[in-house]
């Protein structure tokens, strides 16, 4: 929904994301199947393997005031050179801060996001040997971890519809946006003047920053955005407390894409939330043994942080 809002001066990001989890959970579904399949008008498809040569030629017009798809990297990516893949991240990297230029073609005063999906045991590979801290400050990867028990019931779920006459056809979910996105006609969602708001909206920035998944002053924005987003979906002008509840609920996702390179940054956000609590209390929370909760409070007081 942040397509359609008017942000106020200073913010000119949108909300895209990287949507991460195990293959087969339904990325797709979700991406190509269902929001972009229900919203054309609003929603590009673009194929798995599209190179930056490709994409700057398409011309302002395909990507401005749009939402682009691609509902899974691996393709996209594998089979590409190292500099075919540092070119094509550079892409969007810059097009998503509105501008690209290269040689004879550019691209200028472009809004637009984008949603993509990754296997989930895929993320480690490709953040580590191509995706940017850059780029994901930009396309912050949120991570659903999906149990045995979940996929029994996916399973259960497929069956049980394959089995009706006629089949049925995937859930429609239409966006509450205008038929033309327009510049000059974007909603302007008000934040409140909140003291609670604020506060609660800057320890959560803080928390990703600590968790490296963005920066704080970017994370303030996404956050606050993510919550104007919320309030147009819901037919408001005006942000309220609900869209601060409806974020607490994907904090987490953001967290846990990043939980496996943070044990450090884990262990600081479990004392920093129970400030009170003793060392027993907080290793049983944090999931870790003793000698690696020690071993990294160490750290933490080596460097000043707690």
């Amino acid at each position: 929904m942040s397509i359609n809002l008017k942000l106020p001066p200073g913010v000119r990001k949108l909300n895209s994301c990287l949507v991460v989890a195990p293959r087969g959970s339904g990325k797709s579904e979700l991406l190509e199947h269902i929001l972009a399949a229900s919203n054309p008008q609003h929603f590009v498809v673009l194929p798995a393997k599209i190179f930056e040569s490709e994409l700057v030629k398409k011309g302002r017009e395909f990507f401005h005031n749009k939402i682009i798809v691609i509902d899974d990297l691996i393709p996209t990516f594998e089979g590409m050179s190292t500099k075919q893949r540092q070119q094509l991240v550079n892409f969007w990297t810059k097009l998503l801060e509105g501008n690209y230029g290269r040689d004879r073609d550019s691209l200028s005063n472009v809004t637009t996001l984008v949603m993509f999906g990754l296997a989930s045991e895929q993320l480690d590979r490709f953040r580590d040997e191509l995706m940017s801290s850059t780029f994901l400050d930009r396309v912050p990867p949120f991570k659903h971890d999906v149990t045995r028990q979940m996929k029994r019931q996916i399973l259960q779920f497929r069956a049980a519809r394959a089995s009706k006459k006629p089949p049925p056809q995937p859930p429609i979910i239409k966006l509450p946006l205008p038929e033309k996105i327009e510049d000059d006609k974007k909603a302007e969602v008000a934040f409140p003047n909140s003291k609670e708001i604020e506060d609660r909206v800057t320890g959560y920035a803080l928390e990703l920053d600590d968790y490296q998944v963005q920066s704080c002053a970017r994370a303030q924005d996404y956050i606050k955005t993510f919550m104007r987003a919320n309030a147009l979906l819901n037919g408001r002008r005006k942000v309220t407390m609900s869209d601060l509840f409806l974020y607490d609920l994907v904090h987490p996702l953001f967290l846990n894409s990043m939980g496996e390179l943070g044990t450090e940054n884990r262990i600081h956000s479990v004392i920093k939330k129970n400030p009170d609590k003793p060392d027993k209390d907080i290793i049983k929370m944090s999931g870790l043994s003793k000698g690696t909760f020690y071993k990294y409070k160490k750290i933490l007081q080596r460097k000043g942080i707690i």
